[in-house]
């Protein structure tokens, strides 16, 4: 994959739907930042028929246009957008509106991840999934791995210090970003990657939030980030697993947001 190209090759994975690629300060993350008005209001679909009982009427399109605070073409556009994702369905003439679908536990994981970012306990809660799964992502990978595979990530790994030392924050998180990419590909269990991978994706979804939200007036804390995923690259080449896990565990991107403690 090209540095000057993130969006090359992007990995198929439930949190890389194509309409989710928007990178307005071009980070890695993708989940519900820079979406359309429309997309927007889509997720607040979802998330509404998500706490409504499949097959129950949520509203008529009145109802949902009035809660998502959209015009008419914006909401039809979120209408059609929430139907193609499987978590309503529509019908017409009297008693008809939005009724609550009962999607398939893909279209839920689907809508999760779209509406991460919006949620402040997604961060925790795909934390607290990536630390369960921790053990089995090493397993897989220290099964497959190869001499080129740890020479890959420690030129990954070369790269994210050199970005840091250059202060380029956006270079910085996608050259971190990078090497869990890489980890994730070592594996041949695409389910386990695939959801490696998107969890990952809500940490920096998080992280460009935020750095959205200051717009370069907070500082950063790019050290500690840096050294964990050197940590990690360490840990497998030298196939210990449990250091590895450990340094996976340790990992959160929004960390650089955070000061290091005094005794750091």
């Amino acid at each position: 994959m090209s540095d000057d190209d993130p969006d090359s090759g992007a990995p198929d994975i439930p949190a890389y739907t194509p309409e989710m690629w928007r990178r307005p300060i071009n980070l890695p993350g993708t989940v519900s930042i820079g979406l359309s008005r429309a997309e927007q209001a889509a997720n607040q679909i979802a998330r509404l028929a998500a706490g409504t009982p499949a097959g129950e009427r949520i509203g008529s399109k009145d109802d949902i246009r009035q809660i998502t605070r959209v015009s008419v073409g914006t909401v039809n556009e979120a209408i059609k957008l929430a139907l193609e994702r499987g978590v309503i369905t529509s019908r017409p003439g009297p008693g008809g509106g939005i009724f609550a679908a009962d999607p398939s536990p893909l279209s839920r994981m689907n809508g999760w991840f779209r509406s991460a970012a919006e949620d402040s306990s997604a961060l925790a809660e795909s934390i607290q999934i990536r630390d369960a799964i921790a053990p089995l992502v090493v397993t897989e990978a220290l099964s497959m791995l190869t001499d080129d595979d740890v020479r890959e990530m420690r030129t990954r790994v070369d790269h994210m210090r050199r970005t840091r030392d250059e202060h380029d924050i956006s270079g910085f998180v996608w050259a971190a970003w990078h090497v869990h990419e890489h980890l994730a590909s070592v594996g041949h269990s695409q389910l386990l990657n695939s959801l490696y991978l998107s969890i990952m994706d809500v940490g920096t979804s998080h992280l460009r939030a935020q750095l959205e939200a200051v717009d370069g007036r907070t500082p950063v804390y790019l050290d500690r980030l840096a050294d964990v995923v050197e940590q990690l690259v360490d840990a497998l080449a030298a196939h210990d697993a449990d250091a590895a896990v450990d340094a996976l565990c340790r990992t959160d991107p929004t960390m650089i947001l955070r000061a290091p403690a005094s005794a750091d």
